[in-house]
């Protein structure tokens, strides 16, 4: 631990300063963490699905896939 912190943690100057330097600041209160699960969780299952394509048909599916999405 550096001396600044030592120093913040017990001495008069604790009231004052907020947040020491390098402690993490708290998540905002309105975090939306389940956009953040379902952003996650959608991927994952849109790389399971590409890799069953591309192990099933090879990579000629998915490539006609995105050419088709792109036309």
């Amino acid at each position: 631990m550096s001396a600044l912190g030592t120093r913040l943690r017990g001495g008069r100057a604790r009231g004052l300063v907020r947040n020491p330097p390098g402690a993490a600041e708290p998540p905002p209160a309105g975090t939306p963490y389940w956009l953040l699960w379902s952003t996650g969780i959608a991927a994952v299952v849109l790389c399971a699905a590409a890799f069953v394509l591309w192990g099933v048909n090879g990579a000629s599916t998915l490539i006609d896939m995105i050419v088709a999405l792109c036309l």
